[in-house]
């Protein structure tokens, strides 16, 4: 009975210490239903903020329910930016976004990887950029899909939405009373673990092994 209390106290205090490293999203309304979407281009962009719980979280990636129209060129660049808030509602560019290819037709969800270390401050209100540049062939448009509802999960909180007529040289914000957010989940990487935790962790292992020494010995 002793050996199987020890061995439940190890494991309890391993299993606590890993509940501190795991992965989170900080905000995500990917899972409401689409009400409609924004056809964006080289002149309308479009804009949705998110703001941080109290914490700091380094950005891992966002998804956004994205999608391209069938009439485009091979020289068009869609815009993926990530900027803080400022006095003029986008204030500094942040980082840029890789994705993969754009699909054509309804909206999906698009991964979009920062191009360079972001760290989120806690509390603080940021901004993510979709737009499109259009080389030759300036007939095709982005879709970004956005929520019926405002309803979103996890720490961190969606806001209004901005949009830019003149290509993001300037910006409005909504002023809707529902603002129908974009759809989009922002992704967090795993918070390191506290000294705390790594020697709860150490403790853990050194219990199960000393369990294992006095078993053989046995």
């Amino acid at each position: 009975m002793n050996c199987i209390r020890k061995r439940f106290t190890a494991a309890a205090a391993m299993a606590l210490a890993a509940s501190c490293a795991q992965a989170d999203v900080l905000v995500s309304n990917l899972a409401q239903p689409e009400r409609a979407f924004s056809e964006l281009t080289s002149q309308f962009w479009a804009a949705q903020s998110f703001t941080t719980d109290g914490s700091v979280h380094s950005l891992l990636s966002i998804d956004a329910m994205l999608g391209a129209s069938a009439l485009g060129g091979d020289d068009t660049e869609y815009v993926a930016e990530l900027h803080a808030s400022g006095p003029g509602i986008i204030g500094t560019l942040l980082s840029t976004f890789s994705f993969g290819s754009m699909p054509s037709g309804a909206p999906t969800s698009i991964s979009l990887l920062p191009t360079s270390g972001v760290s989120l401050a806690a509390g603080t209100t940021y901004w993510l950029v979709m737009g499109e540049r259009h080389g030759s062939l300036d007939t095709e448009y982005l879709g970004w899909s956005y929520a019926e509802g405002n309803a979103s999960i996890g720490p961190g909180t969606l806001g209004a939405f901005g949009y830019s007529t003149d290509g993001g040289a300037s910006w409005s914000a909504s002023t809707f009373d529902t603002p129908n957010p974009f759809r989009l989940a922002v992704n967090v990487a795993s918070p390191v673990p506290e000294p705390s935790s790594m020697a709860l962790m150490a403790l853990g292992l050194l219990a199960l092994l000393a369990m294992r020494r006095v078993h053989r010995m046995e």
